[in-house]
């Protein structure tokens, strides 16, 4: 009971704000017009009255001019309504709306029409005269008439409600708005901003010296995070550093140490790390390239690798390749990832638990898990797509749409992008198993062949979708084709039923003086007879043929 009185204080505390803003502006107006201007609904109809008159036009550019303001006054006030609502403990009060383009127009067009009946309203008990509501509502009130001061309080309290539940999308206007807002300039000149940093592909390293520190891809993260492990058989330690000079630690110890970057988008956050690990140039710009194939290099002290990593998207459900970059030295290993989503869950909790071998072991073998849980991957997304194919199969035998060719197009793509993916990471786990290099240990090769293995049989599942995709988008066109013939061979049967009933009509429709079937009693009945015989003969024939 106490939230509910609350909110509804709140609630007027808003409409008291926004009308008495809303009654200084039209005052305003008043007076430099020297119109009876309302700044609701009124002033259009007015001003399409008298749109003949140079009134007219005031009426209406004025409608327009005080319907934008107003509104963006309403929308701020609901932004920062924390600032004037007495009861602090409504929930999400210190959260601000997002604003939309939708919201802006049903909050105009509300408010618009709501201002209108309450200038009805009140010109009911107060006589014409005042300029403003407000000064009508103070006229009545000093004569002992509390009417139209009842009336702006209960207006007050449904504008509240129907500005901060528009604004807050509420109901339908949840559904039917986009989370592209107006909020501010400020947020929209940002949106640009990433747009544009999203738009670099390899193309604009076009004439860069080599080794230059350019992010190619998308941005996914706002910011560079660190995460650490240091271990060994007796020892595991977890760091999350907050800065780059934090993780610049590692180099000479005597434990392992596991250092996962997560954002490829900040140059000086790579150029650190490259300094300190003594990472060639031409590295470090691989790994703030994200459209680079899988590959494998082998340099004096470390190894260094790229990988793909699939994910599929939550609020999409499309495919997204993210590029993992390795470096793997004498007791660390560098890991560079683009999101926060990784494959590596499994990895960190073998870790930490020490389950299996991986603590007692080098860096090779850290690196071997951390390719295995990227290759596994694919078997999930694989998965994935063939729940999604199966599904669009049904669908295809059932009632095949337009939209259904879309989606196998889709997974189409999706197959195309994943075999380009994998066949190169084919040859680097092969190259990463016979690599002629001290960092790799002889026992860690096999385990390395049988990463090998999944990936040949990761291609195997590949090839094998591929095909099915395929015969889908056959059988998609088999069906629309056949789904044609049906309605052809409909067409045809029925025009074929009508043409010699045609026939018939034409014959008694032509223009002779003299035919002698049209004198006979009955003639007209036994022509109908005629031709709903032709009829019933012809489906039966038809019938026998079997083509209907």
């Amino acid at each position: 009971m106490k939230n509910n009185i609350g909110i509804i204080v709140n609630r007027l505390a808003v409409g008291f704000t926004f009308a008495f803003v809303y009654q200084i502006i039209v005052g305003i107006a008043t007076s430099i017009f020297s119109l009876p201007l309302t700044g609701n609904i009124q002033d259009l109809v007015s001003g399409i009255e008298q749109y003949e008159s140079e009134q007219g036009a005031v009426f209406i550019i004025w409608w327009i001019i005080s319907t934008i303001v107003i509104t963006a006054i309403a929308l701020l006030i609901v932004r920062y309504k924390k600032f004037i609502s007495p009861y602090k403990g409504e929930k999400d009060i210190d959260i601000p709306p997002r604003i939309t383009v939708i919201t802006a127009i049903i909050v105009g067009a509300s408010i618009s029409f709501l201002f209108f009946l309450l200038d009805l309203a009140i010109g009911v008990f107060v006589p014409p005269g005042s300029t403003t509501d407000v000064l009508a509502i103070y006229e009545a009130a000093s004569i002992g008439d509390f009417t139209p001061l009842t009336l702006s309080i209960i207006f007050s309290i449904v504008a509240g409600f129907i500005v901060v539940g528009v604004a807050g999308k509420a109901g339908k206007v949840k559904e039917l708005t986009k989370d592209v807002g107006i909020t501010n300039i400020a947020d929209i000149a940002k949106i640009v901003k990433n747009i544009q940093k999203e738009t670099k592909t390899s193309s604009d390293l076009v004439g860069l010296h080599p080794g230059a520190l350019v992010h190619v891809g998308k941005q996914h993260v706002e910011k560079v995070t660190f995460e650490q492990i240091e271990f060994d058989e007796k020892t595991f330690i977890k760091r999350e550093p907050a800065t780059v000079e934090e993780c610049l630690n590692s180099k000479d110890k005597s434990t392992i140490t596991w250092t996962n970057v997560v954002g490829l988008h900040e140059p000086d956050v790579i150029e650190k790390i490259g300094e300190y690990y003594n990472l060639h140039i031409l590295t470090r710009a691989d790994i703030m390239n994200t459209e680079l194939r899988p590959k494998i290099e082998n340099y004096d002290d470390h190894l260094f690798v790229i990988l793909k990593l699939p994910h599929i998207l939550k609020d999409s459900g499309r495919l997204f390749l993210e590029d993992i970059s390795l470096v793997i030295g004498k007791n660390y290993v560098l890991s560079f990832q683009e999101t926060e989503d990784d494959a590596f869950d499994s990895i960190r909790d073998r870790l930490e638990k020490s389950i299996g071998v991986i603590r007692a072991r080098q860096t090779d073998y850290l690196a071997y898990a951390l390719a295995d849980a990227i290759i596994d991957h694919f078997y999930v997304v694989l998965e994935s797509i063939g729940i999604a194919t199966e599904k669009l199969e049904e669908e295809l035998m059932d009632n095949p749409t337009p939209r259904t060719l879309q989606s196998i197009h889709v997974l189409k793509r999706e197959m195309v992008a994943l075999r380009k993916s994998i066949w190169p990471m084919r040859e680097v786990v092969d190259s990463f198993e016979r690599m002629d290099s001290q960092l790799i240990d002889e026992s860690t090769r096999k385990y390395l062949r049988d990463v090998y293995n999944h990936t040949v049989q990761v291609m195997d599942n590949i090839e094998g979708l591929r095909d099915m995709i395929g015969g889908m988008l056959d059988t998609y066109l088999s069906s629309v084709s056949n789904k044609m013939n049906e309605v052809m061979k409909t067409l045809t049967v029925i025009a074929s039923i009508f043409i010699p009933i045609t026939f018939i009509a034409g014959i008694y429709g032509t223009n002779f003086t003299y035919i002698p079937e049209l004198q006979w009693e009955g003639s007209y009945f036994v022509m109908l007879g005629v031709m709903v015989i032709i009829v019933v003969v012809m489906m039966i024939w038809f019938k026998s043929r079997k083509w209907v």
